[in-house]
């Protein structure tokens, strides 16, 4: 299990459902426990969840418990983020760098450098 506590852990069941269901984007985070670059990322993520609890869903997805899964969804690599809209794949991120200087960017441009914190 991830350490995350503000992310969701999502199932392949409860990940399509969410996708398809949301009114809001829904960000999810490919990651296996074997990748460093993935663990780094894991923080990253729960971080944004935090942010942007009411406004989207953001969560994260298991690919060495579900490798099928993941691969129906195109995850070939990992960490890979994708932000899903209306159901539909909007934008895929592949590596941790990308995936920090995307939310570094929604710190910016939504928080404008003052994101709210996460108090525990």
């Amino acid at each position: 299990m991830p350490d995350v506590e503000h992310a969701h852990t999502f199932s392949f069941d409860e990940l399509r459902n969410t996708v398809q269901s949301s009114e809001g984007p829904v960000l999810i985070d490919f990651w296996e426990p074997r990748c460093t670059a993935c663990r780094a990322t894991l923080d990253t993520i729960d971080r944004l969840a935090c942010r942007v609890s009411g406004h989207g869903v953001v969560g994260t997805f298991n690919v060495h418990e579900n490798p099928e899964a993941a691969r129906s969804l195109g995850v070939e690599t990992v960490p890979t983020l994708i932000v899903f809209r209306d159901g539909e794949v909007e934008s895929v991120l592949q590596g941790a760098e990308k995936i920090q200087n995307f939310v570094d960017r929604i710190d910016e441009e939504v928080f404008f450098g003052n994101p709210p914190t996460c108090e525990t």
